[in-house]
């Protein structure tokens, strides 16, 4: 249960949005917290990043529940951000933990990472309220106990401007220091284009190699390996990954026999490598941790234009008109062949992509939430002029 508060002593009228770290190569920074904010500032909410110097004007801070963690880089440790948290509590600061991943998931009973989870349960003990990034998320929440209210907000789709905020259309492109990534780029168009005209459609897998504390990632595609070769038979394809881990990537696909290419992840790079692609391919062992992810991936290939074929985890079903979702069974090679069929569905998953993932429908759901902290500072702006009704 969250710990008791006390009356602010003044109206403070500002939520201020506590992330992990700054660093916009984290994609949960991001997607949930940089990129909205920025968009709920130009509407003029009043919602700004963390500055310790202006807690005085805070009424709610939301603090990512990532921040407790080791992997942070915030300017605090995460046994101090426990700490900054408790005072600001203390404070009569309402919290708000906004999360995106079910960490409480510790297949191998790590007690390194187990002592992890138990800071994570002291953060979420002292929030008032919680965000979380998928309704499957909340349940494994519910389940662990907390009884807070629960906030759902998604994740909105990323385009160029969001990978590299801020940045000129100059350094973007003329930056001497963006030159390899581009060269690489170019030179895997070549390759891609090669096969292409060999008949060979070019699939890609694009995400994080994988996590220490739970199984997926890029062997998940290597256990797809069998699938993907019969339906080569009949279809002929390349395969592209796109992450950021090339020996594992040689350890898990040196014996394919398709052809195969590695290219590492750059923000700089990413939406134009993977434009180059016909299908995204996410296959999903569904477990505790990957039934709570987003369903970002498939936003984001459906968003350039690629059709998905993908396991039917949770999160997945929204789109599940859009593609192919029933896993990598014998059907795959139909999907791939059937060229008209897919792009009709491209057509229509990018209007729903357009609609319900876009940064303004996401920034209306963290509108909601952040309304509602402004509301509850009114509320005891009023109890402290003199309201006592409220107190009934």
């Amino acid at each position: 249960m969250p710990e008791s508060t006390s009356i602010h002593t003044t109206t403070q009228k500002v939520v201020a949005w506590w992330p992990q770290s700054l660093d916009p190569l984290k994609a949960g920074v991001r997607m949930r917290c940089l990129t909205p904010l920025a968009t709920l500032q130009r509407d003029g909410v009043e919602v700004e990043r963390y500055d310790a110097a202006r807690e005085a004007h805070y009424c709610s801070v939301i603090v990512q529940a990532w921040s407790v963690f080791a992997t942070a880089r915030n300017a605090l440790p995460p046994e101090a951000m426990l700490d900054a948290v408790a005072r600001l509590k203390r404070r009569g600061v309402r919290i708000l933990v906004d999360n995106c991943d079910n960490q409480f998931y510790n297949p191998g009973n790590d007690p390194e990472w187990e002592k992890q989870i138990q800071r994570l349960r002291a953060l979420l003990a002292m929030a008032d309220q919680l965000v979380c990034a998928t309704e499957a998320l909340a349940q494994v929440t519910r389940e662990q106990g907390f009884t807070q209210p629960i906030a759902v907000v998604g994740d909105a789709v990323e385009g160029v401007a969001d990978l590299m905020p801020g940045e000129s259309w100059a350094r973007r492109h003329l930056n001497p220091k963006r030159w390899p990534a581009k060269r690489k780029v170019l030179n895997h168009a070549c390759w891609v284009g090669y096969w292409r005209k060999r008949g060979h459609l070019p699939l890609v897998w694009f995400g994080n190699h994988g996590v220490g504390f739970a199984e997926g990632g890029m062997s998940d595609l290597a256990s797809v390996r069998n699938q993907i070769h019969r339906a080569s038979e009949r279809c002929p394809v390349s395969l592209t990954v796109i992450s950021n881990h090339p020996q594992k990537f040689n350890a898990l696909f040196s014996e394919w026999s398709i052809p195969r290419r590695y290219l590492d992840w750059d923000r700089t790079t990413f939406l134009d490598a993977l434009r180059l692609h016909d299908v995204a391919l996410i296959p999903v062992k569904e477990n505790p941790f990957t039934r709570c992810k987003s369903g970002n991936r498939v936003a984001t290939a459906l968003n350039e234009g690629l059709a998905v074929v993908a396991d039917p985890i949770e999160s997945y079903r929204e789109f599940a008109d859009f593609g192919s979702f029933n896993g990598f069974d014998g059907a795959l090679a139909d999907f791939l062949l059937d060229a008209q069929g897919r792009q009709a569905r491209v057509a229509a998953g990018q209007d729903y992509v357009a609609r319900k993932c876009s940064h303004a429908a996401i920034a209306s759901q963290w509108r909601h939430v952040i309304n509602y902290e402004l509301l509850q500072a009114g509320r005891q702006g009023r109890l402290l002029a003199g309201d006592t009704a409220m107190c009934a």
